[in-house]
Parts: C-alpha cells; sequence; structure tokens
C-alpha cells in the first residue's frame, strides 16, 4: 500500500513539474488599445486672441470622444469644442478672445478601454 501511495505521489509531482513551468511562461495579452496620448493647450495668437487646442495620439484607433473646456478663475465656463473619431490622430481647436486672468483649460476623453480628465491651467 505504501508503495502505490509513494508512486501516486511521485507521479502527481512529476506532473506539477511539467505543467507549472508552462503556466509561468504564459503572458497575459495586452494591447496598445489601451493608450492614448493627449496634448492640449492655450496658444496666444496676437492681441486679446488666442486658440484653445488638443491633438489626439489614438495608435489602437479605439472610438474616442474628446471635449476641450475653459472655464474662467471661478470655473464658470466660457467655451468648448468637441469632437469624436476613430482615427490614429485627431485634432480640435477653438480661437477665442480672452482679457487678463487666470484660465482653466481641461479636457475629458473617453475612449472603447480608457477614460481621463487632465487640466492646465493658465494666467493672461
Amino acid at each position: 500500500m505504501r508503495k502505490k501511495v509513494f508512486c501516486v505521489a511521485l507521479a502527481l509531482l512529476m506532473c506539477l513539474m511539467i505543467a507549472v513551468p508552462t503556466f509561468a511562461d504564459s503572458k497575459p495579452e495586452t494591447s496598445d488599445r489601451a493608450v492614448i496620448g493627449v496634448t492640449f493647450g492655450l496658444k496666444h495668437v496676437s492681441g486679446s486672441s488666442y486658440k484653445m487646442w488638443a491633438t489626439i495620439l489614438n495608435p489602437g484607433e479605439q472610438n474616442v470622444i474628446a471635449n476641450l473646456i475653459l472655464y474662467d478663475a471661478s470655473y464658470n465656463y466660457i467655451t468648448s469644442v468637441s469632437r469624436s473619431s476613430s482615427s490614429s490622430v485627431f485634432y480640435l481647436g477653438k480661437n477665442v478672445t480672452l482679457s487678463s486672468g487666470t484660465y482653466h483649460l481641461r479636457i475629458n476623453y473617453v475612449g472603447d478601454t480608457v477614460s481621463q480628465t487632465l487640466e492646465k491651467t493658465y494666467s493672461i
């Protein structure tokens, strides 16, 4: 009886020794669809004219909706521009007239696998 138990235990140990390295080598699948790059800003054009802009890098060509929103210092809404695209790169922008003060530029974007809100503050 002891001999049978020993043989079964040895067989199980050998099976584990073969199977465990196989499972350890398996890597989780990753995708560039989870990556979206965003650059955005407020650029002085001339006088009191400014351009709010954003460039979306979308290598996985997800369906992305981007909203670029401008607020004053107290977070009162001034204006916005939105765009949706599944292109690998797309742009959104809008010209605005601003007086001196503090402004908050916020971008919200939502893709198939990712969403984020980013913000920058500007003093003019």
